[in-house]
């Protein structure tokens, strides 16, 4: 068979028309660009007719090299974190602080035994620069599979609970109450305020705020999961400000983009999604806070995206 109508059958595990490979080339060539991975390439266009194992294999033996230019080296990175390890001789075991007791990792499994309706948010803070920031202190709505970020100047205990004042109007107070009846965080010193975290302007509890035990990030690890995302944007080492990213506005792009992505966790759903169609109520509030849906085709997972913005 001549290669000009028939793709030469050497690579294993490929039998593929030449005008079909142009076909789906011309769909995934562009998204690749754009940083999105075969598995979201293949969720929004299932008329590709293929599985995600399939792309990788395409793309990993050459199948679009001399069509699209399309190689290995076009596939997101898949970052793995190692965690690090335990030097429990090297360390005296700390005495937990008093904003500790009845919060700790234990308690919160413990309430969570007892309350199992209740909404589940872990929070954090992803920074490349630790003395100029800025800080972003986020927020992930657990069952809704949502990122929240607030752009913060300062990485201090005052600036972190300021933000949950914030995120308490965004929300409104009954919803706040709703979706943040639980508040997850790490022990992070800029966490301290713990009282503080629970307690609405008006005196009354608005969350209840439990901390994972020390050196275990993988206790609120879909959270950890979504920083993973964001480093496709925002990568380490970076400016951050240099980068485009000077305010909240800049960041609502980027949870845009994020929370538009289908996620395999979600039935290839993305959390965007996911919320309009599980919990309308959060979804309008998100809407009116700056968080949009962005068109399948349209999602870009890479730094880039902040630069064209300010173009």
């Amino acid at each position: 068979m001549d290669y000009r109508t028939t793709l030469v059958d050497s690579r294993e595990g490929v039998n593929l028309a030449v005008q079909e490979a142009k076909q789906m080339a011309a769909v995934i060539a562009p998204l690749l660009k754009q940083g999105q991975s075969p598995f979201q390439i293949v969720t929004n266009h299932p008329e590709l007719g293929i599985s995600e194992k399939t792309l990788y294999n395409y793309i990993e033996n050459g199948v679009f090299h001399e069509i699209a230019g399309i190689t290995a080296l076009d596939l997101r990175r898949q970052v793995s974190r190692r965690l690090p390890k335990k030097k429990a001789k090297t360390y005296k075991k700390r005495i937990d602080k008093k904003y500790l007791q009845g919060r700790t990792y234990k308690d919160y499994k413990s309430y969570l035994s007892e309350h199992p309706e209740v909404f589940v948010t872990q929070m954090d803070t992803v920074y490349n620069d630790e003395t100029n920031g800025p800080f972003l202190q986020t927020f992930k709505f657990v069952r809704a599979g949502i990122i929240l970020a607030l752009y913060r100047n300062e990485k201090t205990a005052a600036s972190m609970k300021e933000g949950v004042d914030i995120l308490e109007p965004i929300l409104g107070t009954e919803l706040f109450r709703k979706y943040v009846h639980v508040l997850l965080t790490d022990r992070g010193t800029e966490f301290s305020a713990a009282e503080a975290m629970e307690t609405s302007s008006d005196g009354t509890r608005r969350t209840r705020v439990f901390y994972c035990d020390p050196m275990q990030s993988g206790q609120k690890g879909t959270l950890e999961n979504k920083h993973i995302e964001l480093r496709y944007i925002l990568p380490k080492g970076t400016n951050l400000r240099e980068l485009g990213l000077t305010g909240q506005s800049g960041l609502n792009l980027v949870l845009s983009h994020i929370n538009s992505s289908p996620c395999e966790m979600l039935g290839s759903k993305s959390p965007l999604e996911l919320t309009e169609f599980m919990y309308q109520d959060l979804y309008e509030k998100l809407l009116a806070f700056g968080i949009h849906p962005i068109e399948k085709d349209q999602i870009i997972l890479k730094p880039y995206l902040l630069k064209q913005r300010n173009k």
